[in-house]
């Protein structure tokens, strides 16, 4: 278990169990969870958000899991309407621990992935962007265990009408760490394009509508990170997109011109 995360694992540890044995102690946990969350404010606390999802991953893989209590406690919390779990108030971290347990449990129970993925995918479009965040930082966690299985998640999800989703994948195959050869550059950088060109067929009198201002502002940097780990083909389709007359895709190339991590390559 990682460092950072130890600081919670204990009590954490001793709350979920109790509360899937006793519906009673569910408020207990709940209370734990929200007094820790570092909301409102900047940040939510990320770590005590991976401790929970640890604590799943593991209670998930011992010889009898309480599945359908676990089950229902971790979807009832990713259900939480914005009234019950407001955006920067404390309660936020319930779903936001559910959804990330919903991959620790696809990692850990792979016999479970495509139940997980779905939840995963259905939360991709919550209306809380730090709950969104989650999903793609679950995705990466699911990308690091099973590379080849994951991938073919992300580009299953480009088949949607939903900019969030498409916002999550882009954001999820972002992640430097993953992109260790040239093979999964050019895999990541396959992912941006397909987005793009997902992008560039929304009519402009819905370009201004606010889901798709949010995945316009993703690709602003996902971009970026795909070309750095794919430079040579990366560079030539990033000249490309510059001569095309969308001015929103102008603007996503100017913003990923502005990242550091090209400026090598420039």
């Amino acid at each position: 278990m990682a460092a950072k995360t130890e600081p919670y694992s204990v009590d954490l540890l001793k709350l979920v169990e109790v509360a899937l044995q006793d519906e009673a102690a569910i408020p207990t946990l709940e209370q734990f969870l929200v007094q820790n969350s570092n909301l409102p404010g900047p940040r939510m606390n990320l770590a005590l958000v991976a401790a929970f999802a640890e604590i799943i991953g593991q209670i998930v893989t011992t010889p009898t899991p309480p599945v359908e209590k676990l089950e229902a406690l971790l979807d009832s919390w990713a259900a939480l309407s914005l009234e019950s779990a407001p955006i920067n108030q404390p309660r936020e971290i319930l779903p936001a621990v559910a959804v990330m347990s919903y991959g620790y449990v696809a990692v850990a129970r792979p016999d479970w992935w495509e139940d997980e993925v779905g939840k995963l995918q259905q939360a991709a479009s919550n209306p809380r962007w730090r709950v969104r965040e989650i999903v793609a930082t679950a995705l990466q966690r699911m990308l690091k265990a099973d590379w080849v299985r994951s991938y073919k998640v992300l580009v299953s999800w480009l088949e949607t009408d939903d900019p969030l989703v498409v916002r999550a994948v882009v954001a999820a195959i972002a992640e430097p760490p993953l992109l260790t050869d040239e093979l999964r550059g050019a895999a990541a950088l396959a992912i941006q394009v397909e987005a793009l060109k997902w992008f560039e067929k929304i009519p402009a009198k819905r370009r201004r509508e606010e889901n798709i201002q949010v995945l316009r502002k993703a690709l602003g940097y996902t971009l970026s990170v795909a070309i750095a780990a794919s430079p040579e083909p990366g560079m030539k389709y990033l000249n490309e997109l510059a001569g095309l007359p969308d001015q929103d895709i102008q603007w996503i190339v100017r913003e990923n011109l502005k990242k550091n991590r090209l400026t090598r390559f420039l």
